[in-house]
């Protein structure tokens, strides 16, 4: 890596970090609302109370306030800022920050062993300035934790299959076990392609008992803390409907929903702007690249896995499209390789004119789409009626109350903002079918109360009783 190329990889990721330091300060309600404040909330509580990272806060539904979802790793690190006296969107935002930036680092590093020097900067610029970067790499999400432990584990295992050192094997397995443990749905999008990777000697690395035994490990640990997780939520009546037998079939979908052209418009949209609107000619560039590429069962297993991922967890990717940031890197990744093949070929009159039809199509992304990436800097819509509504809440509660709500579904954004602990009724999410869960029995326990009934607009009603 040269000196100059140092530079511009380290002047694009400070600009990236220009572009988004103004919108640290902004409330978690610009988007998916309900799942910044819900990671944010855990680490409020851990900063108040201390870091318990096997029972970790969540008071949404109900005592004992502990609903184990993945592996709490982020919001313990939110809670160190927040615990020095950072203001906890702020904080929150920070190590959201943080971990985006880090896997940037590992996109560009990763780049190199596979790509030229401008192939990587492309992929590193992809990677970074696309409207999903902005919006979601400075969220309260855990999203790019898991990819940089997903990223780590990948560099490392190549450093090892390629040079044998153990050193990185081990690197490589504290990867592997990060990412099963901060998002197990995210491991497999790192970890598949690694099973092609070939050795100096010729060796792929499935054919390594060393790899199989890192995947045994980080896959013990990984699925150890998702039962224990599963069991505690279903051991309480009000957490029981997200245990993962009763979430399983949602999280994979019908056929009928994937038949279904209106559900596709989430997938759509994550996959246009995270490419450019030029996913079709990056694919088959990429693809061209791959197959005249040493690396070629790699790169087209990771081109796959980017395929795949969404068909097979359809409801997942089409419901969130947070989601797409675990697919983020093996997309920029792509158009570097698709990028390298146009700038090896022939300087021919159509390759010159392809090349500057996909920088502007990046470009009128950009303009197009604002009205989505631009929500970074403003007030969202929404934040003046949801803490007009914690405010009430918290007036009209004391601290020590578990307070009721209903007319949201399970969300535990008015809660967090209240700073305080309750239920939030989840009757009608996306989870539930009727009788998943018994709402009438759960709120007959004296404990709950205040009552608050509320309206789609945030008008809510206070009762003592029910």
């Amino acid at each position: 890596m040269t000196t100059s190329n140092r530079a511009i990889a380290a002047g694009m990721v400070g600009l990236y970090l220009g572009v988004t330091l103004v919108s640290l300060g902004q409330s978690l309600l610009e988007s998916h609302a309900y799942r910044q404040t819900q990671t944010a909330y855990t680490a409020v509580l851990y900063a108040e109370t201390g870091i318990d990272l096997l029972r970790p806060p969540l008071p949404v539904l109900g005592p004992p306030g502990v609903v184990p979802m993945e592996f709490p790793l982020f919001q313990a690190l939110g809670a160190i800022p927040i615990r020095l006296g950072a203001a906890p969107d702020f904080a929150m935002r920070s190590v959201g920050l943080l971990t985006f930036l880090a896997s940037a680092v590992l996109v560009y590093v990763l780049a190199r062993r596979i790509l030229a020097e401008r192939g990587a900067l492309i992929a590193l610029g992809a990677f970074l300035f696309n409207p999903h970067a902005l919006l979601y790499g400075r969220a309260s999400l855990i999203e790019y934790l898991a990819v940089e432990f997903g990223l780590l584990f990948v560099y490392f295992v190549i450093r090892w299959l390629d040079g044998g050192q153990w050193t990185a094997w081990a690197l490589a397995l504290i990867g592997a076990m990060g990412v099963m443990l901060v998002k197990i749905t995210t491991a497999p999008i790192f970890i598949i392609p690694a099973l092609f990777w070939m050795s100096p000697s010729g060796r792929r690395g499935y054919r390594m008992p060393g790899l199989w035994l890192l995947f045994v490990v980080a896959g013990a640990v990984g699925l150890g803390w998702s039962q224990y997780a599963d069991a505690v939520r279903a051991a309480n009546p009000a957490t029981e409907f997200l245990a993962a037998r009763n979430s399983f079939e949602w999280f994979f979908g019908t056929l009928a929903q994937r038949l279904d052209p209106s559900a596709w418009r989430v997938p759509v949209v994550a996959l246009l702007t995270l490419t450019g609107f030029g996913i079709a000619v990056w694919g088959y560039l990429s693809v061209r690249f791959a197959g005249e590429h040493r690396q070629r069962g790699f790169l087209i297993a990771m081109l796959l896995v980017v395929a795949v991922m969404p068909l097979l967890l359809f409801n997942l990717y089409a419901v969130h499209d947070y989601y797409y940031a675990a697919l983020a890197p093996f997309i920029a990744l792509a158009i570097g390789m698709g990028a390298e093949h146009l700038l090896r070929g022939p300087r021919t009159k159509g390759n010159r004119r392809l090349m500057v039809g996909l920088a502007g199509a990046w470009v009128a992304t950009f303009i197009g789409s604002a009205g989505s990436w631009t929500l970074m800097y403003g007030t969202p819509v929404e934040e003046r009626r949801i803490l007009e509504t914690a405010a009430y809440i918290r007036d009209h509660s004391d601290p020590d109350d578990w307070v009721v709500i209903e007319g949201f579904g399970w969300n535990s954004t008015f809660l967090y903002y209240a700073r305080r602990q309750g239920f939030a009724d989840p009757t009608g999410d996306n989870l539930l079918e009727p009788g998943d869960i018994d709402i009438e029995a759960i709120l007959d326990d004296p404990i709950y109360g205040p009552f608050f009934t509320c309206d789609a607009q945030g008008i809510c009603v206070v009762s003592e009783t029910r």
